[in-house]
């Protein structure tokens, strides 16, 4: 084939058949087999020189239709401590690692001095309460910085060990427990890692207690003593500004608890307590509280079925409080109820993130909603519902909030669902400084929306 530039001509060769000619057709490797050269191209590259190593179990899986053993710690071990560069996070999530690969990775490689790491993802693992053992043990040695254990079955016999964690290790800062079959007992334990006046920690700046269950499946759950210990949690300590309890079956007097902690503490800027049973009484007691102006940025209370009579009384409480990041999906509002609640969005705060898809949007929601977005009081890339018209009559559709990815990141998805080629490594860019409070929003400048990702920081 001949191009249009004379004097020029396209090759239309096989590139890959002629390389495989010149430097010969190697032996594939052995499908079980994990090496440094996977490895290699399993190794994220940073902005600031650093690495971060990815490995995944559904891509790993759909790769080589195997997930990372115990077998395999021992060739990541190496690879990392003998890693010309500084890997500083490991991801091992959903994979079947057990303790005894654990306390290898532990004994190996986590301790201080002998490699760089500082964030551990081992989420859906096969771990026990015997895993926690061993890390409390040590804890004084270790210099992880975030560590994700959520969905092992530790059980009530960790709580010892995880509060032990907890006031031993003085660099921890992010932590996630949640989903691993703690119990009010075990809770007790933990929170008392935090006390202020026992030398508790005072590093932790965000945790996840979400998903508490009862300790036997006989009696009623009490969930009024775990909102109790959240209230003494929150009362003595100074340094957490995120605190997720989604699924822990909270009614509206639990909520009393939760914001009497919330009134003697001042570093909180999100609060997580989606998919629990407040009711359209713990709505009422949240928009007392935010009246008050708190310090909250982010409010997540979605699901808890709310219904006309909450979402009313969370508009006579928003206009007065600084939260710029609101969840209010799923909550069985009928389309008056959306239209009180949007009636007080236009505040002296704005609105920079909100969902509100999961209720009753009519012709009167959606007239108000358009109008706000062409107004500039909302913005599509920070909401989750977009407008469209048929015959003049306007109706909602869902439009997934691009600046909510929460969720994405925290069940770690693979972006387009399944395993993609891997054609060269991938690159992030890292901020340079990390805010606070870890939250990032929609600002205005000179008159224009500038759009900046939320993203979850567990």
């Amino acid at each position: 084939m001949v191009s249009k530039t004379p004097g020029k001509k396209k090759c239309i060769c096989n590139k890959i058949e002629l390389l495989k000619q010149i430097t010969g057709d190697p032996q594939p490797l052995p499908v079980a087999e994990i090496n440094k050269i996977r490895l290699n191209l399993f190794t994220e590259r940073n902005s600031d020189y650093t690495r971060h190593l990815v490995l995944r179990g559904k891509d790993i899986y759909d790769r080589y239709h195997r997930r990372i053993q115990d077998t395999d710690i021992t060739a990541i071990i190496l690879y990392v401590r003998e890693s010309p560069h500084r890997i500083t996070k490991i991801d091992l999530c959903y994979n079947k690692i057990t303790d005894n690969g654990f306390f290898n990775l532990l004994k190996r490689l986590l301790i201080k001095g002998r490699s760089s790491v500082t964030d551990l993802n081992i989420m859906n693992n096969n771990l026990t309460y015997k895993s926690i053992e061993h890390l409390s043990h040590y804890a004084k040695y270790i210099k992880l910085k975030k560590l994700r254990i959520n969905g092992n079955e530790l059980g009530t016999e960790s709580g010892k060990f995880l509060a032990k964690l907890l006031m031993e290790n003085d660099t921890l800062e992010f932590f996630d427990i949640g989903e691993t079959c703690q119990t009010l007992t075990s809770v007790a334990q933990i929170i008392g890692g935090f006390r202020s006046d026992n030398e508790g920690n005072t590093n932790i700046k965000v945790l996840d207690l979400s998903r508490i269950i009862p300790l036997f499946n006989r009696y009623p759950y009490e969930s009024k003593w775990l909102a109790y210990h959240i209230e003494f949690l929150l009362e003595r300590n100074s340094i957490i500004t995120e605190l997720h309890l989604q699924k822990n079956q909270f009614i509206a007097h639990d909520v009393e608890y939760i914001i009497r902690g919330l009134k003697n503490n001042k570093t909180i800027l999100y609060l997580d307590i989606g998919y629990n049973r407040i009711g359209n009484y713990g709505a009422e007691l949240l928009a007392k509280y935010l009246s008050e102006s708190p310090q909250l940025i982010f409010l997540n209370i979605a699901g808890n079925g709310i219904q006309d009579i909450g979402a009313k009384s969370l508009s006579y409480g928003l206009p007065y409080s600084k939260i710029r990041a609101l969840d209010m999906s799923n909550n069985k509002l009928t389309d008056q109820g959306v239209i009180d609640f949007l009636n007080t969005i236009k505040k002296k705060f704005f609105l920079r993130f909100l969902n509100i898809w999961g209720n009753e949007l009519g012709y009167g929601s959606c007239e108000v909603i358009q109008r706000m977005l062409m107004s500039g009081t909302l913005f599509q890339d920070t909401f989750d519902v977009k407008i469209y018209e048929v015959d003049e009559l306007l109706y909602a559709a869902y439009y997934p909030n691009p600046a909510d990815r929460s969720k994405h990141f925290y069940y770690c998805e693979l972006e387009f669902g399944y395993a993609q080629p891997i054609y060269h490594i991938k690159r992030n860019v890292l901020p340079e400084n990390e805010t606070k409070s870890h939250i990032s929003y929609t600002i205005r400048k000179d008159s224009e929306p500038v759009n900046v990702e939320f993203e979850s920081t567990l």
